[in-house]
């Protein structure tokens, strides 16, 4: 578990550890060996549980008529020990063959995983050693327990004891795992999951059998698919009937989902989510699902109503539409902006708020997993999900996308239609207020005007929306106002997300992921979303309809989290590793820089010359050459017209053509939909367009770049510079953890630090060795 992406520094305990390593003496790495210890929870005659270790217990094993770990005539070797201590033996079989060994295991959390992924492997010298041992070590949906560490005694602080169902059970709570990390001084660690995968190979007369585990949390969003929906025990869900007659629904909260419901898959439509209508618990701070600000333009004679009662003739300038019929006064004329005939004011497109999508989400796939009688959670979080955001943020893409900003930049019809060019710069002086609000005052907007501390809560009305206080607690998290925004207030094309929905074998992961990329391509992926373990910041209860699952603080839970949402972190002096000296534990390192060839060219784009860059500075460069000028640049960017430019128009239209084509350009690229609370009476002849509708979209990628203010936050999202290293084993260091490098480039040194992406254990013949993979954040911005 990891509070990445948030920053958070190496746990004190390790960094302890690592600095007495480099005194030598008593800690020398010289003196270390590595043990293992792995348990199955499987119920046996012989016992509860079996337990096998990399230093078995020699006396157990005289004690049980066995002569030694090579067996006697009659049979092999002791596979190994119950719980209670008895020794669990092959009846029969190959006799004086050694009893299996632990050959290698490997502990994986790096990027890609939901949660922590383990695999290991044993060695059998004989066939029934090999058949007993698969029974508890290779049957799918079963746990194993991993525990290893140094032969030092700081590491046996660290073993649990006794060994029983509720003991190991425990280690699903991260703050028992850092309790016993922390004792341990960081020498020992341990790993609970699923058998989620292995195999049997054979090499002559020995047995290998190899296992691969998957993490608690991780496991449902693998696994469960959209025909899993069922009731846990195989028996599929039934499907539920669209609600009728609508249009006699006084309740327009009621009415708008209910339209909701009826566009949902067919294969979605189940009495569980149904029955979500009438579902609100304020201790989730969850808006009701049957609540307006929920959908946008779900209604569609709403809709065509507008469209219908359109004229055709718009003000351009200080608004986005106008008055019916009204003109503008400019520069001592009276103006207007014509649309032409047959153009839709307002688009097809049907809008739902990420957070109520979300609840649907987790409704269809929270109930199709049990594990012996026990259902899993299967909830995926992201009601604490914050995302990285400015001040005039909009999407540039409808099919995907709307950001209910109240800052929208707001673009002028009247210059489109009298230009022969598209927009080359963004509007800064008038925007749209595009926050959602239902006529009780309940308002969803995104970026928020509020910043982030350690104890920041807004409230919306009388509902409130909170970011996950307890988990950045410390860390220093800060993010000025409409710097930043909730994940769950930002609005996702219902049809896009429908058609991910509606396959009936996606993965939970697969589909979310599809539909968070779709969301930040909209922002020109100014959002990376990762479904990440987390630790769980409050006690909650998941209600089902087969029974409700009680998620306690410290549990591990998965959640979305924006990986580009970056900070000022309040402590900036991370744990410093020496590249070379007598003062470095390193195994091995490397320092690995991957420009790519789109930021290559984006670089190349925005310094090459003024022709391409009339309306931006150009960029002069910091990648390497700081402080540095190429004079030939100097010279070609000092002129303000390069030779051969004579702004000729393409082809032979005429300027009236060239207006009339930008112009119906600029009217394509708008997408403008009802407002929420808006009922069809409410539209008649001689409304104002801009009460009655969002710009939820202009499609431009560079026109938001443009907008896009400068970070103050002095962090750069995760650059493509890459340290790894390795050392000798240690718990402790986890993903979101800060460090520095002495040795390499001042550069990398002075001006950021590495944040830990990925961390790897593998303990193989006696030796501990912990891999940690960096990712560079500049702070110099």
């Amino acid at each position: 578990m990891s509070t990445f992406p948030n920053f958070s520094n190496i746990a004190g305990y390790a960094t302890k550890t690592l600095t007495d390593r480099r005194k030598g003496g008593p800690y020398a790495i010289s003196k270390l060996n590595a043990w293992v210890r792995i348990t199955s929870a499987v119920s046996s005659n012989s016992g509860d549980g079996l337990t096998m270790v990399s230093n078995p217990n020699f006396k157990l094993f005289g004690a049980a008529g066995v002569s030694s770990i090579y067996g006697n005539n009659d049979q092999s070797g002791t596979i190994g020990e119950t719980w209670a201590g008895g020794a669990v033996n092959p009846s029969v079989g190959q006799g004086y063959r050694p009893s299996p060994i632990v050959e290698s295991i490997e502990i994986d959390e790096g990027a890609g995983n939901l949660s922590r992924k383990a695999s290991f492997s044993i060695k059998c010298f004989s066939k029934e050693q090999m058949e007993i041992t698969t029974k508890y070590f290779l049957e799918p949906g079963f746990t194993v327990f991993l525990e290893w560490g140094w032969n030092t005694p700081n590491s046996m602080k660290g073993l649990v004891k006794p060994l029983t169902a509720t003991n190991i059970a425990s280690h699903q709570n991260f703050d028992n795992l850092t309790a016993r990390r922390r004792k341990s001084s960081g020498e020992y660690d341990n790993y609970l999951g699923y058998i989620t995968g292995g195999g049997i190979s054979q090499e002559g007369d020995m047995w290998i059998i190899n296992v691969k585990c998957t993490g608690f949390t991780e496991l449902p969003a693998y696994l469960v698919n959209g025909d899993n929906s069922g009731d846990g025990d195989g028996n599929p869900s039934k499907k539920s009937s669209d609600y009728q007659n609508l249009s006699f629904e006084s309740d327009l909260n009621i009415k708008r989902w209910m339209f909701a419901f009826n566009a949902l898959p067919s294969n979605r439509k189940t009495p569980e989510v149904k029955s979500l209508r009438d579902k609100y618990d304020s201790s989730l701070r969850m808006i009701p699902i049957a609540n307006v600000v929920n959908y946008i333009n779900f209604d569609s004679t709403i809709a065509d109503k507008i469209n219908a009662k359109a004229d055709g003739t718009w003000l351009g300038r200080n608004t986005i539409f106008g008055s019916k019929g009204a003109k503008q006064t400019q520069d001592g004329k009276t103006v207007s902006a014509e649309v032409p005939a047959g153009t839709k004011i307002v688009g097809d497109e049907k809008f739902i708020r990420f957070g109520t999508l979300m609840e649907i989400f987790n409704t269809m796939i929270m109930k199709g997993l049990k594990v012996g009688k026990e259902n899993v959670s299967m909830y995926i979080h992201s009601d604490t999900t914050t995302c990285s955001a400015f001040d005039t943020i909009f999407s540039t893409d409808k099919s995907k996308l709307f950001i209910p900003n109240n800052k929208t930049p707001k673009f002028s019809l009247l210059d489109a239609k009298n230009s022969t060019k598209p927009l080359t710069k963004v509007p800064e002086d008038s925007i749209v207020n595009n926050s959602v609000t239902d006529k009780k005052g309940i308002t969803i907007q995104f970026p928020f005007e509020g910043s982030i501390t350690d104890s920041y809560v807004e409230k919306f009305g009388q509902y409130v929306s909170y970011v996950d206080t307890e988990s950045t607690k410390n860390n220093g998290v800060n993010k000025d106002e409409r710097q930043w925004g909730l994940l769950d207030d930002l609005y996702v094309n219902f049809d896009f997300a429908k058609g991910i929905l509606e396959a009936s074998n996606f993965t939970v992961k697969d589909a979310l992921y599809q539909i968070l990329n779709g969301m930040s391509s909209a922002v020109n992926n100014l959002w990376n979303f990762q479904i990440l373990q987390i630790q769980a910041p409050n006690t909650t209860v998941i209600q089902t309809d087969s029974g409700d699952t009680t998620i306690k603080k410290g549990d591990d839970i998965l959640a979305i989290r924006e990986v580009n949402f970056t900070y000022k972190p309040k402590d900036n002096k991370p744990y410093q590793f020496s590249l070379i000296g007598t003062d470095s534990i390193f195994k091995d390192s490397s320092l690995d820089m991957d420009m790519s060839g789109a930021k290559m060219n984006q670089v190349i784009g925005t310094r090459i010359s003024t022709k391409i860059n009339k309306d931006t500075s150009p960029n002069m460069g910091k990648l390497f050459a700081e402080g540095l000028t190429d004079l030939v640049l100097a010279e070609i960017n000092s002129k303000k017209e390069i030779a051969g430019d004579d702004d000729t128009k393409a082809g032979t239209e005429t300027d009236e053509e060239l207006k009339k084509k930008n112009y119906a350009d600029f009217l394509g690229k708008l997408g403008t939909y009802p407002k929420v609370h808006l009922e069809r009476s409410d539209i008649e002849s001689g409304f104002d367009i801009n009460k009655v509708t969002y710009v939820s979209t202009y499609e431009d990628s560079q026109l938001l770049k443009l907008s896009k203010e400068k970070e103050e936050t002095k962090v750069s999202i995760l650059l493509p510079i890459n340290f790894s290293f390795s050392i000798h084993g240690i718990s402790g260091i986890k993903r979101g953890d800060k460090f520095r490098v002495i040795g390499i480039p001042d550069k990398y040194y002075k001006q950021g630090f590495f944040q830990v992406l990925g961390v790897k254990h593998t303990i193989q013949n006696m030796e501990w060795v912990t891999q940690v993979e960096g990712g560079y954040r500049n702070t110099s911005y």
